[in-house]
């Protein structure tokens, strides 16, 4: 709570205090000016006790884990406090410390159990009750306030580290994709102009309709498709490229350039035996509310060889996922004979 907050606060608070134990006092001082200033007194002290509990305690004492010495001082604080009280009152109705025992003579129980109960017991508790009231309650806010400010800086953090892992994954596929262009350049030149036009679009969709987290997912599908028909240019007729219809998945967002990296492995890790045909298959689909992809490429022989885990691709999936989909999300990647596949699970509803 800043400084101008806490003012208010004690305004407010002091008011309603006042009011509240000026009707207090009226029932035992039918005297009207003599109950306003007694509640005064009352009021003035205990504020200032809270005052100097919140403003200085607090922040040089228990903010610094100085907790015995806080305590002390409050202790000492919470005995000055109604001390002042205390004498202050016996001063309003002409009576001291020194004359108790003449005004127990003369007023007997009566006079017995307001000293002690009412005047002493009461004003301690008072100055002790309001001041800890008051610091539990700045305490409180403060823990607020610091956990919103944690939560506000975690996610600063994620958006950033969300914001370059996806510029991680951007010039990675730009490189690719103008090495398709540049496979396209001694081809005819309407297929040429097609090739560019489409990368242009994709392009377009890059650098204009991916600036928020979420995208609809329909535009980040038709960005994969385009992506696909702009690698099968580059490949032969030794290779058979499957991909599943996409049109019936819509109408719900999907973090941008998500996919792409699972789709790239597919190209980059695909087999190529000059003598057999070699396979990428991709299947988008709904599942009872969960987004599924699933990916397959045949891979050379070798134990290591066309596996698809190293490099930055996947890991940076792993993390985004991990940061727009917590606990909503399965990637299971791996070799499986002869075929490298990856499935994604995405929890939509």
């Amino acid at each position: 709570m800043r400084i101008a907050g806490r003012r208010l606060y004690y305004g407010v608070f002091g008011c309603l205090f006042f009011l509240f134990w000026l009707l207090f006092k009226v029932g035992g001082m039918p005297v009207i000016p003599l109950a306003l200033l007694s509640t005064t007194v009352d009021v003035a002290i205990s504020m200032g006790a809270l005052v100097v509990t919140v403003e200085v305690l607090l922040p040089r004492l228990i903010y610094r884990r100085k907790v015995a010495l806080f305590c002390a001082f409050f202790l000492a604080l919470v005995l000055l406090g109604g001390t002042a009280i205390i004498l202050s009152q016996l001063r309003l109705l002409g009576r001291s410390l020194s004359g108790y025992q003449k005004d127990i003579e003369h007023y007997h129980e009566h006079y017995f159990y307001w000293f002690w109960a009412d005047l002493i017991f009461g004003s301690y508790f008072m100055v002790f009750f309001i001041s800890a009231v008051g610091a539990a309650v700045q305490l409180a806010i403060g823990r607020m306030q610091a956990q919103h400010q944690l939560d506000q800086v975690q996610r600063e953090k994620a958006l950033s580290e969300l914001e370059f892992l996806k510029q991680q994954v951007n010039p990675h596929f730009l490189f690719n994709a103008l090495n398709t262009v540049y496979y396209k350049i001694d081809r005819s030149n309407g297929q040429a102009r097609e090739t560019l036009q489409r990368f242009s679009n994709m392009l377009r969709y890059q650098l204009y309709e991916c600036n928020n987290t979420l995208v609809e997912v329909e535009k980040e599908l038709l960005f994969l498709r385009s992506y696909v028909d702009l690698q099968k240019e580059r490949l032969n007729d030794n290779y058979k490229i499957t991909c599943g219809d996409m049109d019936g998945i819509q109408d719900f967002l999907i973090s941008p350039f998500l996919l792409v990296p699972l789709i790239e492995n597919c190209f980059k890790h695909v087999s190529g035996h000059p003598d057999r045909e070699n396979t990428i298959f991709i299947d988008c689909r709904m599942e009872e509310g969960t987004f599924r992809l699933y990916t397959r490429n045949s891979i050379v022989e070798g134990p290591e060889q066309g596996s698809g885990g190293g490099g930055i691709g996947l890991e940076n999936v792993r993390r985004r996922l991990a940061l727009v989909y917590p606990g909503r999300h399965e990637l299971t990647t791996g070799r499986k004979g002869l075929f490298y596949e990856a499935l994604l699970r995405i929890q939509i509803k």
